[in-house]
């Protein structure tokens, strides 16, 4: 056999061992790739529902008087089997003020509405009718709560829920997220404690710091706290919090950790920086 087909017949062989190591690279990759994927809402047939609800009242009965107004938008799981969850959610702080906490009675999203919009009139019509009697401050006197929701897929099989509240008094208005998790495996909202280990508070403490100096270009703690976070607090994890795809983002209203003209704080913390504070 001539030298030119010896090496022909070598570059066919090391082309064959190249394919194949390549398709079992692919195959590595697909398997990967396979343990990997998570559900998705629509492959676990999760179904949204938006209920829109408005109501309000004047002050009195006359015809200049001030108002109040309540506009919510909610978003709930419609499958029957998480009815559970909804009536955890309308109690976990997203209307606020909890007045359903006062009740054990299970409510659907359309009953506990509607309720909480009485209730917020009755008690705008209570404390403001003295209120408007004594000042006579027609603008001040009335009012507004707007409520927005909404869901996103985090991580694994958990469902990110976000509610922003406004509330108006007069010309003044104040806007504050309130965020929830909701574990689709177990049908339950999850707690600090349901994801890291006893004992990590102090540990998510310095993470969530050292993520807030590199936020905001402070090397040092006390620098951090001259440009005016943590002056009048120690640094905590929020129970107020997101669980994304890499990371946990922890969101602190306005004038929590911070003077009110900062807004609302959000610090994002990756999984792998507090991997050893996560329960397995």
């Amino acid at each position: 056999m001539s030298a030119s087909r010896i090496r022909l017949a070598g570059l066919e062989m090391y082309g064959m061992r190249y394919s194949i190591l390549t398709l079992f690279i692919l195959a590595l990759c697909l398997v990967a790739a396979g343990c990997r994927h998570k559900p998705t809402m629509r492959e676990m047939g999760i179904v949204l529902d938006t209920l829109q609800a408005k109501g309000g009242t004047p002050l009195s009965d006359s015809v200049s008087t001030p108002r109040c107004d309540v506009d919510i938008q909610l978003v709930t799981l419609a499958n029957k089997e998480y009815a559970p969850v909804n009536d955890s959610l309308l109690r976990s702080g997203i209307l606020s003020p909890e007045y359903l906490s006062l009740t054990d009675t299970t409510l659907t999203p359309q009953v506990a509405v509607d309720s909480f919009i009485k209730r917020y009139c009755d008690d705008y019509r209570t404390f403001y009718t003295g209120l408007y009697g004594e000042e006579g401050d027609a603008e001040a006197a009335s009012i507004g709560y707007l409520l927005r929701t909404s869901i996103e897929e985090g991580k694994d099989s958990i469902l990110c829920y976000k509610g922003v509240i406004t509330t108006r008094q007069g010309a003044i208005s104040t806007t504050y997220t309130v965020c929830r998790n909701i574990d689709l495996a177990h049908k339950r909202l999850l707690t600090l404690d349901d994801l890291f280990v006893h004992g990590a508070e102090r540990g998510l403490s310095e993470a969530i710091t050292r993520q807030l100096m590199r936020q905001t270009a402070n090397k040092t703690e006390a620098q951090l706290r001259e440009a005016g976070y943590f002056i009048n607090v120690e640094p905590y994890p929020t129970s107020n919090f997101i669980l994304g795809d890499r990371s946990v983002t922890f969101v602190y209203v306005t004038g929590e950790i911070a003077d009110r003209e900062k807004g609302e704080i959000q610090v994002e913390v990756k999984y792998s920086d507090i991997k050893h504070l996560m329960r397995q």
